[in-house]
């Protein structure tokens, strides 16, 4: 099999979408759609409560003390992200095996409970508990995650994959950002003691959504052992390239997501001085602004092909990532030129949130075209496996970095400003190197005369 990635598991563009109109109308898939909303606003805002949480525990203990936030960020999203390296390529069997709407409601029944747990002060004031209990949240997602994107294909038709993925992936972006950023006053006006409650009720109403949506057609024929179907499943990916290459693109965007969601956390303290739990207001910035990629997508991404959208996105996401990068020492460099203080507050914050918005969108046009191909490309019988799979690469691939990052940004003169010019730069050299690549011409094909 070629480890080529340039080829894009996708068919040749038609320049004709339907856009969001008969989605709107499919009450099956509104109802996943929604649920996912109420699912991904908690997902979001449980990181920042913990965030809360180990931010009171820091200023209490001498010895969390000496970790800085960003660090302490990176392994809470440790503790988060075990969970999908060791159980989501199980949990993508087992969801083949049962019915994706028992999971989709279980799942969010259990992180329901999990946060309600919050409210015990046993779990408030030990660390060691913290990460436990983000560790069984954690494990009701890698059920959720495959059950719903196998859900997707079956309830709209292949012609609106284009315009379900860029809904699904906007309001993803847009939970991610958003999800961040209300986290924080639910935090402040509602305070430590009652936010976990707020939260469950999101994880309820999405299980209460998901109770009428259809739901897939079990066989009746004797199973291997999950082992076996495994096996099965991982020969399927590594033996059709279109799907490998997919996930690879799926996972080298996954990573680089992660990473500055953690970077924004270094970047909100150093860089632009504001509290280290509002860094959801960056995140909130690329969420917006990868929605108004998908929106666009949704209508027009169908008429271009999908290597040119692909490649676009990582060489802009690159771009936008190195300008962040260089906002802290533009600072430094205005004060050095004769400013008495300068920071990105007021009227200046436009600067890192348009930046923030940019990045967001390059997100977009990386994603929907990528995992739309995907989920035409797997068969309705794999996808469990195939996407829990996708799941384990993804969180694999990003743990490594997500730690990096947070040591480099504590560690590393330049912090953040230097972290975000170490990822972008390389990102913009794949990019641009693919797209050049891929505008370039074909040579026509010589027949030989006779």
């Amino acid at each position: 099999m070629s480890s080529d990635i340039s080829d894009l598991p996708c068919e040749e563009p038609t320049g004709k979408s339907a856009g969001f109109g008969p989605l709107m109308k499919n009450r099956q898939f509104m109802s996943l759609w929604i649920a996912q909303i109420f699912s991904q606003f908690a997902d979001r805002a449980v990181f920042v409560l913990f965030v809360a949480i180990l931010t009171i525990q820091q200023s209490h203990n001498a010895v969390l003390a000496e970790s800085g936030a960003a660090q302490m960020t990176s392994w809470l999203y440790v503790a988060f992200t075990i969970p999908a390296v060791l159980l989501s390529p199980i949990a993508g069997v087992y969801v083949d095996r049962w019915s994706h709407r028992s999971v989709l409601v279980l799942s969010n029944l259990f992180r329901a409970f999990c946060v309600a747990l919050v409210v015990l002060p046993q779990v408030s004031k030990s660390l060691v508990v913290d990460f436990g209990l983000a560790f069984l949240i954690s494990i009701g997602c890698q059920f959720f995650g495959p059950a719903e994107t196998a859900s997707i294909p079956r309830l709209v038709r292949k012609e609106e994959l284009y315009a379900a993925n860029s809904l699904f992936f906007t309001t993803m972006m847009i939970a991610l950002g958003f999800g961040f950023a209300i986290g924080e006053p639910i935090i402040t006006h509602i305070g430590l003691d009652h936010a976990p409650w707020v939260i469950s009720g999101f994880f309820l109403i999405a299980a209460a959504l998901l109770l009428g949506i259809k739901d897939n057609n079990l066989s009746s024929e004797p199973r291997e052992p999950w082992w076996e179907e495994l096996r099965f499943g991982l020969n399927y990916i590594s033996s059709n390239a279109l799907v490998f290459r997919a996930i690879l693109k799926i996972t080298i965007l996954f990573s680089t997501i992660i990473t500055l969601n953690i970077i924004a956390v270094g970047l909100a303290q150093q860089v632009l001085r504001i509290q280290a739990f509002q860094f959801g207001y960056i995140v909130a910035a690329a969420g917006a602004g990868m929605g108004i990629g998908n929106f666009w997508l949704a209508h027009h991404g169908q008429g271009v092909k999908p290597n040119v959208l692909v490649y676009t996105g990582f060489t802009g996401l690159g771009l936008f990532m190195s300008l962040l990068g260089c906002l802290g020492f533009l600072q430094k460099l205005i004060i050095l030129a004769g400013a008495q203080s300068f920071t990105w507050q007021g009227g200046w914050m436009s600067i890192p949130l348009v930046l923030s918005a940019l990045t967001g969108t390059c997100c977009a046009l990386v994603a929907v075209p990528t995992q739309a191909a995907l989920q035409a490309a797997v068969p309705e019988d794999l996808r469990g496996k195939v996407f829990g799979a996708q799941t384990t690469a993804m969180s694999a691939a990003s743990t490594i970095p997500v730690v990096l990052a947070g040591v480099l940004i504590d560690n590393l003169p330049g912090g953040v400003s230097s972290t975000l010019l170490i990822i972008g730069l390389p990102t913009v050299v794949f990019g641009g190197y693919h797209l050049m690549r891929t505008l370039r011409p074909s040579k026509p094909v010589e027949i030989p005369e006779g």
